[in-house]
């Protein structure tokens, strides 16, 4: 059983959230206020009891409407909920200046892919929060252009019809190809409306940020993450589906003298969330604190567990990771070799 999520009940707790809705329906909500009320200004005398000039605005002029005060007026007036969330159009944040409209779903159903693409983003993603301001970007950096267009592909389906872009980083002094844009314009799974060329001091290899810099984007990301930790102990597809994510974000895997895997970060409480879901799938692991570097938390999956590990989570579309442990389990261990 698919598990969804209604965006627009997560959506109401933020006051910052503007709808558009329908103009049919504003007009009926008007007229329902006049004949129950005689006016609007009775309405908000006895039951709103806001400024009534921004009220009036609201029916006349506005094209965004606050979505907390809107859905307030729809129960009012005993209008059906259902209805209410049909009729909106798009969303806006109080305060944007980006001209683009958001277009959200009425719901995100918590699928493999879903989970996946979520537990990628939490790994490797950032929000544009810098410490003085409210976080306000989705963005997605990678060096692995697969994991890039993974990436795309999981904003387009689970947040379709919205622009975003794509920044290309190279590293300061790097000489770049002329056709280096033409490649990726042309690519069509990608298909970037904008591309831009940002250069780095620090990078040393080219990467690729995707940019959706939409603020109730990212505030919906980081609500659901309580509620999509909890669904995700409940099923074990989702539980190897969130894992997966974390390791195309931030495992690795190793085959030298020895063969594991391991995944490691400073985030103590995400790393005992995943020793969590290791122990639902039943591996015998545990997380440690690394001696050798300060604070940074590991969990290790020795050689003996490779081959459950690889068919069972993997590294997914990072390839190649995926090949290097492929090798290391289909290499038999020699004679008196550890593991």
């Amino acid at each position: 059983m698919v598990t969804k999520i209604n965006i627009n009940k997560i959506l109401l707790d933020n006051y910052l959230v503007f709808i558009k809705l329908n103009n049919l329906f504003i007009q009926n909500l008007r007229r329902i206020i006049i004949q129950k009320y005689k006016s609007l200004r009775n309405y908000n005398e006895q039951i709103l009891k806001i400024n009534y000039p921004t009220l009036k605005y609201e029916f006349t002029y506005a094209k965004y409407h606050n979505f907390q005060r809107f859905y307030k007026i729809a129960q009012d007036l005993n209008i059906d909920e259902d209805d209410f969330f049909r009729n909106i159009k798009a969303f806006k944040s109080f305060g944007s200046r980006r001209k683009e409209q958001l277009y959200l779903p009425r719901a995100i159903e918590v699928d493999k892919f879903f989970v996946e693409g979520y537990a990628l983003y939490l790994a490797e993603g950032d929000t544009g929060f810098n410490g003085k301001t409210i976080p306000s970007k989705l963005r997605f950096t990678n060096s692995n252009l697969d994991v890039i267009k993974y990436f795309i592909k999981w904003i387009r389906r689970y947040f379709p019809n919205n622009y975003f872009y794509l920044n290309i980083i190279i590293p300061d002094g790097m000489n770049i190809e002329e056709n280096l844009i033409d490649i990726i314009k042309n690519n069509t799974a990608l298909d970037i409306r904008q591309i831009k060329i940002v250069k780095d001091f620090y990078n040393k290899q080219i990467k690729y940020r995707v940019c959706f810099d939409q603020t109730i984007v990212i505030y919906l990301i980081l609500k659901i993450e309580d509620l999509i930790k909890e669904i995700i102990k409940t099923d074990r597809e989702l539980t190897r589906a969130y894992i997966r994510g974390m390791m195309i974000g931030e495992g690795t895997v190793y085959f030298n003298r020895s063969r594991y895997v391991r995944i490691e970060m400073r985030n103590e409480k995400e790393i005992k969330y995943l020793y969590g879901l290791f122990q639902i799938l039943g591996y015998n692991c545990k997380p440690s604190l690394r001696s050798n570097r300060l604070n940074m938390w590991s969990i290790y999956i020795g050689a003996k567990q490779l081959e459950k590990f690889y068919n069972e989570i993997g590294f997914g579309i990072h390839r190649p990771r995926q090949e290097i442990l492929e090798r290391a389990v289909n290499k038999g261990l020699r004679i008196n070799q550890f593991v």
